[in-house]
């Protein structure tokens, strides 16, 4: 098949997913255009056979406020369709995607998938601004997925999306993120307490920080390794310099070889609260870590309390910190919970278990 994929090229889960998504389709043999405003970030182009990237140019013109992405999109996209004979568009979050891949489909005919992926419904999908049309671009899709059963039934209480929609879970590479030496070196005796996300304020980063600074006289040995950035991230430096923890809480930016940093934890930390299926927690555990996490959205269908990790509910920072501090001086119980989280995303949560269930959507879609 030759598919066109469209995701955010930023360091999100959506567009993570996405990239990785067009990457494992390629693998199968299929040709996948990326079709965005730059390279994806997690994309080596060039590097992968049978994948390509046709960038969106956007028009600045001193009568427009804000560029027409969305126009721009759509036009970029018609005009890929027909130079590589396309079979297929598909769209990772709705806003503005779907609205884009209608208006292709108008130009060219082409049938398109939309992948709803978390915050494109139940935050800004939700938005009277944008709600509306959201919805309309939706339900004319061809098909419609969605990363857990908990987004699918949000899409159709916020949303009021009354067309079928097909769960398919995230994935990861658990040859890649898996238990292994660290290669890296940390502060001399330091066990490390690893956060991943974008710093958006659903991540409620600052709740992890309070936490920690909880707990973090009884664990002289863990420091706390924020690795990310974003809109929250002077409010996460305030709240350090507040509890002074400036030596025990670091902050390093985006990496693009996390792996590398969560081979080298012993525990992760989610407080988000709302979430999809974040990749960052699928990483963790096909790490092996013990995971500590807030019980929103799709958590819970990944993580089982006990089990495979701790959940705890949003907002109770006393809960979660001392969750994290079971995890981190109960070395039974944080073994126990790192094995099961393995155990997890090798049975449910790999690109053998999940491409084929794509394709089978792909294959449905092009015969009518």
């Amino acid at each position: 098949m030759r598919i066109g994929m469209t995701v955010y090229p930023g360091v999100g889960g959506s567009g993570l997913l996405g990239t990785r998504l067009g990457v494992e389709l390629a693998k199968h043999g299929h040709e996948v255009r990326f079709i965005t405003y730059e390279v994806p970030f997690e994309l080596q182009e060039g590097r992968y056979k049978n994948v390509k990237v046709d960038l969106v140019d956007v028009l600045e013109y001193p009568l427009f406020r804000y560029p027409p992405y969305t126009v721009a999109l759509a036009s970029r996209m018609a005009q890929v369709v027909r130079k590589h004979h396309l079979d297929l568009i598909h769209v990772h979050y709705a806003i503005p995607h779907a609205v884009s891949a209608f208006i292709a489909q108008q130009m060219t005919g082409v049938p398109y998938v939309v992948t709803l992926h978390g915050s494109d419904v139940h935050t800004l999908g939700a938005d009277p601004a944008y709600q509306p049309s959201t919805r309309f671009a939706v339900e004319a899709a061809n098909a419609v997925t969605c990363v857990t059963k908990h987004i699918c039934q949000t899409a159709e209480e916020s949303l009021g999306i009354r067309c079928s929609i097909e769960p398919i879970t995230n994935f990861t590479d658990p040859t890649l993120f898996k238990p292994d030496a660290c290669e890296f070196a940390f502060g001399e005796g330091k066990r490390q307490l690893l956060h991943v996300s974008n710093f958006r304020p659903v991540k409620r980063v600052g709740d992890l920080v309070t936490a920690f600074a909880q707990i973090a006289e009884k664990v002289p040995d863990v420091d706390l390794l924020l690795i990310g950035d974003g809109p929250t991230r002077p409010e996460v430096d305030r709240l350090i310099r507040k509890y002074e923890l400036n030596s025990r809480i670091k902050c390093p930016g985006f990496k693009r070889d996390v792996y590398q940093y969560l081979r080298c934890a012993h525990a992760f930390g989610l407080s988000s609260e709302l979430e999809g299926a974040p990749l960052s927690l699928l990483e963790a555990m096909s790490c092996g870590l013990p995971v500590v996490a807030t019980s929103v959205g799709g958590i819970p269908e990944i993580v089982q309390d006990g089990i495979n990790g701790l959940l705890v509910p949003f907002g109770d920072i006393d809960a979660l910190a001392d969750k994290l501090y079971a995890v981190l001086t109960d070395s039974k119980l944080a073994g126990d919970l790192g094995r099961s989280a393995r155990q997890t995303i090798l049975k449910n949560h790999t690109a053998e278990k999940v491409i084929p269930q794509y394709e089978a959507i792909y294959e449905k879609v092009l015969q009518g």
